[in-house]
């Protein structure tokens, strides 16, 4: 009888390649919009033959890293994003063009108890419930690079939002068509880990290290406008502070 095969835990030569090359990409040794070195010449510094190297190049295309044009050569799409809390993620993101899809899971009713106990008083007094919006956000590729959870009033205004989605596909266009525009805010910023589900959604393992945003608005009278939670790829985010 033939003995179970081991799972393979040594990468393949094109991984550990892709894996390299992704940390120069990272670490700005090769800068946005330029190109890579030809095939050739990564041959040359990995050993390696062009046929791996293609694979290792289409690995780094699938991560949303780089990408090919046939008889030119792999140049860097890679656009690391400074994130300030008066920007916003979201606009971070945008202004260096990074994403590639903005995909919304679910929108649907929540009870208010889906809140921090400590912001449990700032809902608006006619919405005891919420509305529970979940999105993610990828580069070209479809590397998930975050996961967004908002929490929102359930005011009568946005009746109709889980079946209708969000105007623009924007959370703060959707509020202010209803009535609900941020006056002032807290954001807070930590490393946190990947359960099972949230792994699945990143292609991560479970346990992968993640920054994790937690940020609520309130209006001009202090009550809630937004609660949310976003968990991001540390490879594409960093938070920046002006002050």
């Amino acid at each position: 009888m033939m003995g179970m095969q081991r799972p393979r835990t040594v990468p393949l030569k094109h991984e550990r390649i892709a894996d390299a090359l992704a940390a120069d990409i990272q670490a700005g040794t090769f800068a946005a919009d330029e190109p890579l070195p030809s095939e050739a010449a990564l041959g040359r510094r990995f050993a390696a033959s062009r046929n791996t190297v293609r694979q290792a190049l289409a690995a780094l295309t699938e991560q949303g890293l780089i990408m090919t044009r046939p008889g030119v050569g792999s140049f860097v799409t890679f656009h690391p994003v400074d994130a300030e809390p008066a920007l916003g993620w979201a606009s971070a993101i945008q202004q260096k063009g990074a994403v590639g899809h903005v995909r919304t899971l679910s929108i649907r009713e929540v009870a208010a108890a889906e809140l921090p106990t400590g912001l449990l008083g700032s809902i608006v007094a006619p919405a005891e419930r919420l509305l529970r919006i979940e999105r993610v956000r990828q580069v070209v590729g479809a590397r998930t690079i975050s996961l967004e959870r908002s929490l929102v009033p359930a005011v009568a205004e946005l009746d109709g939002l889980p079946e209708q989605g969000l105007v623009d596909d924007s959370i703060i266009a959707t509020l202010r068509e209803a009535g609900l525009v941020a006056a002032s805010g807290e954001q807070w910023v930590d490393v946190g880990t990947l359960g099972e589900r949230d792994a699945q959604l990143f292609e991560r393992t479970a346990g992968s290290s993640v920054l994790v945003s937690r940020c609520v608005t309130r209006a001009a009278d202090g009550t809630l406008v937004e609660y949310a939670e976003s968990l991001m790829d540390p490879d594409y985010f960093r938070l920046h502070l002006t002050f």
